[in-house]
């Protein structure tokens, strides 16, 4: 791991522990036993991006600026290490006459690839408060890491429904491991139809959309002692209809995606320092029809997601049967091309393999899923296969809905309504394509959302107004059927808090 990350974790932390916040880079380097010269190029950096600023004069020095629950490794991780796990391998190359020697460097960059994107994205969940939680607790001999999810015994998870104005609409439930037992903890009741809710990746705030015919979007702080919501500002106007899928970009620019349905509008709103949607950017219309005359006479925004590095998003569009891809330039989402699904697909939701070789797709109005080939530096996709979501035996009525990856990468779901099941699907890590599927009861009717646990799937089944716990078998990924239920009105989506912040507020 790139050294100049450890040394940026150390001077945030000690500036921390400075009565005034403060030192020099002379007391920084003597603390951390470096050259104060290569201190201060970190601290020159961690300037730029606004985390310290300077003090003149006599007892000047680095001031801390940033709030240590506000950054996380993953900020740090973008400034001073990317690239630094992907070697230059030179035991082969492209011309050897050794199969093996030749084929050496593109396996091994492309394994490496992989683990960065992954060190990068549990970096992103483990804020520097947090660090120095951990470090605390080692100086005092803690032998349990309470940031590992092998170790947590209860899992904390919100839920989104569809409320009228003064109901409770999202809730802040718990899961025991042991058990799978499931009580809500307390709710929110100031938003009408919050279907789908979004956490950040610091697990500090929650946006949610409000699911009806003039859409809203709002964000809130989450309380990290207890969980409870307290709303940033006020709620935005999408200027759309139905808004029912948002999305997080990742990286700097911080920017909210939101797919309003009926309108066929998608949205960019900038976050306000603390969070809060602020300014909209971009406010684009989708035009368009397809086969389904009842379905898809015009476009149907249904789903918004980000590449992983945050250069671009694709819009799952269900009643044009396209995937549209578009360029995110400081929030302008500029239209940068489209993927073509079979005439009567009804694109709905859309996930980028973590391995960014691939991505997949759960089509509602033809009961498939489509895998595609992608390309992350292009941004573009290629459909390579589409497996039916239904068993062969399967004759009634059927929309897919959700989809999400098993926490290895190894397997991927889809919820059915109508079948009224799970679907999983291996993935073979060379091609790509699905093979293996197996089919489990959703636990009620109508399974719209779904989270993926390491040893759990909760499924949110919204006619019949509950949460079903299913259990997971990590090795195969199949799924069985438990009695643990938990009674919510109309339940739309399930959102699991990041572990680490969960382990502090079940202190």
């Amino acid at each position: 791991m790139n050294s100049e990350l450890t040394v940026a974790v150390h001077c945030l932390l000690f500036l921390d522990s400075r009565e005034d916040h403060m030192a020099n880079s002379e007391q920084i380097a003597c603390s951390v036993a470096t050259h104060p010269a290569r201190v201060r190029k970190v601290l020159s950096l961690l300037r730029r991006h606004d985390l310290v600023t300077t003090k003149e004069g006599a007892h000047g020095g680095y001031l801390l600026k940033a709030e240590l629950s506000r950054v996380s490794l993953g900020d740090l991780y973008r400034i001073f290490a990317q690239g630094s796990l992907r070697p230059s391998w030179c035991s082969g190359s492209e011309h050897s006459s050794c199969a093996i020697s030749s084929n050496i460097p593109a396996v091994m960059n492309e394994i490496y690839g992989g683990a960065e994107r992954q060190v990068e994205l549990y970096f992103d969940r483990l804020p520097l408060s947090e660090v120095k939680r951990l470090m605390e607790d080692s100086e005092y001999g803690k032998e349990e890491d309470s940031m590992s999810i092998n170790n947590q015994d209860v899992w904390l998870f919100y839920a989104g429904s569809y409320a009228e104005s003064g109901e409770p609409g999202i809730y802040l439930c718990e899961l025991r491991r042991d058990t799978g037992e499931m009580r809500i903890l307390h709710g929110f009741s100031d938003l009408v139809n919050p279907s789908f809710v979004a956490i950040d990746a610091k697990g500090l705030r929650l946006y949610a959309v409000s699911e009806q015919t003039e859409g809203r979007v709002a964000g809130f702080a989450i309380d990290p002692k207890d969980g409870t919501l307290a709303m940033l500002g006020g709620d935005k106007a999408t200027l759309g209809a139905d808004p029912c899928h948002l999305a997080l970009q990742p990286g700097p620019e911080r920017h909210l995606l939101v797919a309003n349905y009926s309108s066929g509008h998608v949205n960019a709103f900038a976050l306000e320092p603390d969070g809060a949607p602020g300014d909209m950017i971009s406010h684009i219309r989708h035009e368009g029809s397809s086969v389904n005359e009842q379905r898809q006479e015009s476009a149907h925004a249904h789903s918004a997601v980000p590449s992983l590095d945050g250069r671009f998003a694709f819009v799952s569009d269900l009643g044009t049967d396209q995937i549209v891809a578009y360029r995110l330039e400081c929030g302008k989402l500029v239209k940068h091309g489209a993927t073509d699904l079979p005439p009567g697909a009804g694109p709905r939701h859309f996930v980028i393999h973590p391995s960014e070789r691939f991505a997949y797709g759960m089509n509602e109005l033809n009961n498939t899923m489509t895998a595609y080939a992608f390309d992350p530096e292009e941004g573009r996709l290629e459909a390579i296969q589409h497996v039916s979501s239904l068993p062969d035996d399967f004759r009634g009525e059927n929309y897919p809905a959700d989809i999400h990856f098993s926490p290895d990468g190894r397997f991927v779901y889809g919820s059915n309504r109508g079948h009224d099941s799970i679907v999983r699907f291996r993935i073979d890590p060379k091609t790509g394509r699905l093979d293996d599927p197996a089919w489990t009861s959703a636990g009620g009717s109508w399974p719209r959302n779904f989270a993926v646990l390491d040893d759990y799937v909760l499924v949110a089944n919204q006619y019949s107004g509950n949460i079903a716990a299913l259990r997971r078998d990590s090795e195969s990924g199949r799924l069985l059927p438990t009695e643990q239920s938990l009674r919510i009105a109309k339940p739309s989506c399930v959102e699991p808090l990041p572990a680490g912040l969960a382990a502090e507020m079940l202190k």
